[in-house]
Protein backbone atom coordinates (compact mmCIF):
# COMPACT_ATOMS: atom_id res chain seq x y z
CA UNK A 1 0.00 0.00 0.00
CA UNK A 2 1.52 3.33 -1.09
CA UNK A 3 0.54 6.96 -0.65
CA UNK A 4 1.35 9.34 -3.49
CA UNK A 5 2.40 12.81 -2.27
CA UNK A 6 2.01 15.52 -4.91
CA UNK A 7 3.80 18.63 -3.64
CA UNK A 8 6.13 21.11 -5.39
CA UNK A 9 7.47 22.59 -2.14
CA UNK A 10 10.30 20.24 -1.01
CA UNK A 11 9.92 21.21 2.67
CA UNK A 12 6.19 20.49 2.70
CA UNK A 13 6.79 17.25 0.81
CA UNK A 14 9.41 16.15 3.33
CA UNK A 15 7.12 16.94 6.28
CA UNK A 16 4.37 14.81 4.78
CA UNK A 17 6.79 12.02 3.93
CA UNK A 18 8.33 11.90 7.43
CA UNK A 19 4.98 11.92 9.23
CA UNK A 20 3.60 9.14 7.07
CA UNK A 21 6.71 6.94 7.08
CA UNK A 22 7.01 7.18 10.86
CA UNK A 23 3.56 5.60 10.98
CA UNK A 24 4.50 2.72 8.67
CA UNK A 25 3.04 4.10 5.44
CA UNK A 26 4.98 3.77 2.21
CA UNK A 27 5.24 7.01 0.24
CA UNK A 28 5.97 8.07 -3.33
CA UNK A 29 6.85 11.68 -4.15
CA UNK A 30 5.86 13.70 -7.20
CA UNK A 31 6.87 17.36 -7.58
CA UNK A 32 3.95 18.25 -9.82
CA UNK A 33 0.78 16.86 -11.36
CA UNK A 34 2.55 15.63 -14.49
CA UNK A 35 4.97 13.52 -12.42
CA UNK A 36 2.04 12.28 -10.35
CA UNK A 37 0.22 11.03 -13.45
CA UNK A 38 3.39 9.21 -14.53
CA UNK A 39 3.64 7.60 -11.09
CA UNK A 40 0.03 6.43 -11.30
CA UNK A 41 0.77 4.74 -14.61
CA UNK A 42 3.91 2.99 -13.34
CA UNK A 43 2.79 2.24 -9.75
CA UNK A 44 -0.59 0.45 -9.64
CA UNK A 45 -0.41 -0.18 -5.87
CA UNK A 46 -1.09 3.49 -4.97
CA UNK A 47 -4.01 3.52 -2.53
CA UNK A 48 -4.21 7.22 -1.60
CA UNK A 49 -3.16 10.57 -3.05
CA UNK A 50 -2.31 13.64 -0.96
CA UNK A 51 -2.03 16.68 -3.21
CA UNK A 52 -1.32 20.38 -2.94
CA UNK A 53 -3.47 22.80 -4.95
CA UNK A 54 -1.05 25.57 -5.89
CA UNK A 55 1.32 23.91 -8.38
CA UNK A 56 2.81 25.07 -11.70
CA UNK A 57 1.40 24.04 -15.10
CA UNK A 58 -1.47 21.97 -13.68
CA UNK A 59 -2.92 22.92 -10.30
CA UNK A 60 -4.34 20.46 -7.79
CA UNK A 61 -7.95 20.99 -8.82
CA UNK A 62 -7.16 20.24 -12.46
CA UNK A 63 -5.18 17.20 -11.34
CA UNK A 64 -8.13 16.03 -9.25
CA UNK A 65 -10.47 16.32 -12.23
CA UNK A 66 -8.09 14.28 -14.42
CA UNK A 67 -7.94 11.55 -11.79
CA UNK A 68 -11.72 11.31 -11.61
CA UNK A 69 -12.00 11.15 -15.41
CA UNK A 70 -9.71 8.10 -15.59
CA UNK A 71 -11.52 4.79 -15.06
CA UNK A 72 -8.51 3.07 -13.43
CA UNK A 73 -7.87 5.90 -10.95
CA UNK A 74 -11.25 7.44 -10.23
CA UNK A 75 -11.76 5.35 -7.08
CA UNK A 76 -8.42 6.29 -5.52
CA UNK A 77 -9.27 8.62 -2.59
CA UNK A 78 -7.64 12.05 -2.63
CA UNK A 79 -6.83 14.34 0.28
CA UNK A 80 -6.16 17.95 -0.69
CA UNK A 81 -3.60 19.61 1.56
CA UNK A 82 -3.32 23.35 0.90
CA UNK A 83 -2.76 26.74 2.47
CA UNK A 84 -5.79 28.00 0.52
CA UNK A 85 -8.56 28.28 3.09
CA UNK A 86 -11.23 30.23 1.20
CA UNK A 87 -14.63 28.59 1.05
CA UNK A 88 -14.83 28.69 -2.75
CA UNK A 89 -11.64 26.67 -3.21
CA UNK A 90 -12.77 24.13 -0.62
CA UNK A 91 -16.15 23.80 -2.36
CA UNK A 92 -14.50 23.27 -5.74
CA UNK A 93 -12.27 20.55 -4.31
CA UNK A 94 -15.15 18.77 -2.60
CA UNK A 95 -17.35 19.00 -5.69
CA UNK A 96 -14.50 17.61 -7.80
CA UNK A 97 -14.38 14.55 -5.54
CA UNK A 98 -11.69 15.01 -2.89
CA UNK A 99 -12.20 12.94 0.26
CA UNK A 100 -10.80 15.46 2.76
CA UNK A 101 -9.43 18.99 2.65
CA UNK A 102 -6.64 19.81 5.12
CA UNK A 103 -5.45 23.37 5.72
CA UNK A 104 -1.71 24.04 6.03
CA UNK A 105 0.02 24.21 8.39
CA UNK A 106 -1.57 21.03 9.70
CA UNK A 107 -1.16 19.08 12.91
CA UNK A 108 0.31 15.65 12.28
CA UNK A 109 -2.39 14.04 14.43
CA UNK A 110 -5.07 15.57 12.21
CA UNK A 111 -3.31 14.42 9.04
CA UNK A 112 -2.87 10.85 10.30
CA UNK A 113 -6.48 10.68 11.47
CA UNK A 114 -7.71 11.64 8.00
CA UNK A 115 -5.33 9.21 6.31
CA UNK A 116 -6.49 6.32 8.52
CA UNK A 117 -10.14 7.21 8.04
CA UNK A 118 -9.69 7.40 4.28
CA UNK A 119 -7.83 4.09 4.03
CA UNK A 120 -10.15 2.22 6.39
CA UNK A 121 -12.24 0.77 3.57
CA UNK A 122 -9.08 -0.29 1.73
CA UNK A 123 -7.88 -2.63 4.46
CA UNK A 124 -8.46 -6.35 4.03
CA UNK A 125 -10.31 -7.92 6.96
CA UNK A 126 -8.68 -10.50 9.17
CA UNK A 127 -10.73 -13.27 7.58
CA UNK A 128 -8.86 -12.76 4.34
CA UNK A 129 -7.65 -16.22 3.25
CA UNK A 130 -4.95 -14.91 0.95
CA UNK A 131 -1.23 -15.56 0.94
CA UNK A 132 -0.85 -12.21 2.74
CA UNK A 133 -2.85 -13.48 5.72
CA UNK A 134 -0.79 -16.67 5.89
CA UNK A 135 2.45 -14.68 5.75
CA UNK A 136 1.19 -12.40 8.52
CA UNK A 137 0.36 -15.41 10.68
CA UNK A 138 3.88 -16.75 10.18
CA UNK A 139 5.33 -13.34 11.08
CA UNK A 140 3.28 -13.27 14.28
CA UNK A 141 4.56 -16.71 15.30
CA UNK A 142 8.12 -15.48 14.89
CA UNK A 143 7.50 -12.34 16.96
CA UNK A 144 5.82 -14.37 19.72
CA UNK A 145 8.88 -16.62 20.00
CA UNK A 146 11.21 -13.60 20.18
CA UNK A 147 9.05 -11.82 22.75
CA UNK A 148 8.90 -14.87 25.00
CA UNK A 149 12.70 -14.98 25.01
CA UNK A 150 12.98 -11.24 25.68
CA UNK A 151 10.58 -11.48 28.63
CA UNK A 152 12.73 -14.27 30.09
CA UNK A 153 15.78 -12.05 29.68
CA UNK A 154 17.15 -14.08 26.80
CA UNK A 155 18.42 -12.20 23.74
CA UNK A 156 19.86 -13.38 20.44
CA UNK A 157 22.57 -11.29 18.83
CA UNK A 158 21.33 -9.63 15.66
CA UNK A 159 17.70 -10.59 16.35
CA UNK A 160 15.35 -7.60 16.24
CA UNK A 161 11.68 -7.56 17.16
CA UNK A 162 11.02 -5.66 13.92
CA UNK A 163 8.29 -3.49 15.41
CA UNK A 164 8.03 -1.18 12.40
CA UNK A 165 7.67 -4.11 10.01
CA UNK A 166 4.99 -5.61 12.23
CA UNK A 167 3.23 -2.23 12.48
CA UNK A 168 3.14 -1.83 8.71
CA UNK A 169 1.61 -5.29 8.34
CA UNK A 170 -0.96 -4.60 11.06
CA UNK A 171 -1.99 -1.38 9.30
CA UNK A 172 -2.42 -3.23 6.01
CA UNK A 173 -4.43 -6.09 7.51
CA UNK A 174 -6.61 -3.80 9.60
CA UNK A 175 -5.50 -5.23 12.97
CA UNK A 176 -6.48 -2.13 14.92
CA UNK A 177 -5.60 -3.18 18.48
CA UNK A 178 -2.14 -4.36 17.45
CA UNK A 179 -1.62 -1.26 15.36
CA UNK A 180 -2.51 1.10 18.23
CA UNK A 181 -0.24 -0.77 20.63
CA UNK A 182 2.68 -0.85 18.19
CA UNK A 183 2.32 2.86 17.40
CA UNK A 184 2.83 3.54 21.09
CA UNK A 185 5.69 1.06 21.44
CA UNK A 186 7.65 2.46 18.50
CA UNK A 187 7.90 5.77 20.35
CA UNK A 188 9.60 4.00 23.28
CA UNK A 189 12.42 2.30 21.40
CA UNK A 190 15.03 4.02 23.56
CA UNK A 191 13.37 2.96 26.81
CA UNK A 192 15.30 0.65 29.15
CA UNK A 193 15.03 -3.01 28.14
CA UNK A 194 14.09 -3.94 31.71
CA UNK A 195 11.08 -1.63 31.67
CA UNK A 196 9.92 -2.92 28.28
CA UNK A 197 10.33 -6.51 29.51
CA UNK A 198 8.21 -5.92 32.60
CA UNK A 199 5.31 -4.01 31.04
CA UNK A 200 5.19 -3.40 27.28
CA UNK A 201 6.45 -6.77 26.04
CA UNK A 202 3.94 -8.92 27.99
CA UNK A 203 1.07 -6.74 26.72
CA UNK A 204 2.25 -7.04 23.13
CA UNK A 205 2.73 -10.79 23.55
CA UNK A 206 -0.82 -11.21 24.79
CA UNK A 207 -2.29 -9.21 21.90
CA UNK A 208 -0.24 -11.13 19.33
CA UNK A 209 -1.46 -14.44 20.70
CA UNK A 210 -5.07 -13.22 20.50
CA UNK A 211 -4.53 -12.16 16.90
CA UNK A 212 -2.80 -15.44 16.06
CA UNK A 213 -5.79 -17.39 17.35
CA UNK A 214 -8.18 -15.13 15.42
CA UNK A 215 -6.29 -15.77 12.21
CA UNK A 216 -6.14 -19.48 12.94
CA UNK A 217 -9.87 -19.80 13.56
CA UNK A 218 -10.81 -17.68 10.54
CA UNK A 219 -8.60 -19.61 8.11
CA UNK A 220 -8.43 -23.13 9.60
CA UNK A 221 -7.50 -24.86 6.36
CA UNK A 222 -5.16 -22.26 4.96
CA UNK A 223 -3.10 -20.67 7.74
CA UNK A 224 -0.96 -23.73 8.20
CA UNK A 225 1.83 -21.89 9.99
CA UNK A 226 -0.33 -20.84 12.92
CA UNK A 227 -0.21 -23.12 15.95
CA UNK A 228 -2.85 -23.12 18.64
CA UNK A 229 -1.83 -22.54 22.25
CA UNK A 230 -1.76 -25.57 24.50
Amino acid sequence: MSILIVEDNPINAKILEINLQKNAYQTILAQNAKEALEQLISTPQIQLIISDIMMPEMDGLEFLEKIKEHSEWKNIPIIMCSSLADIETVKKAVNAGCKHYIIKPFKKEHLLAKVRETLEHKKPVLKDKSEIARTFASMIDGRIALLEKRIKGETEEGKSLGLLELLESAVYLGAERIRNLLEELTTKVGKAEEEMRDSEYPLLLRELKILRDALSSSTPNQVSTVKKEN
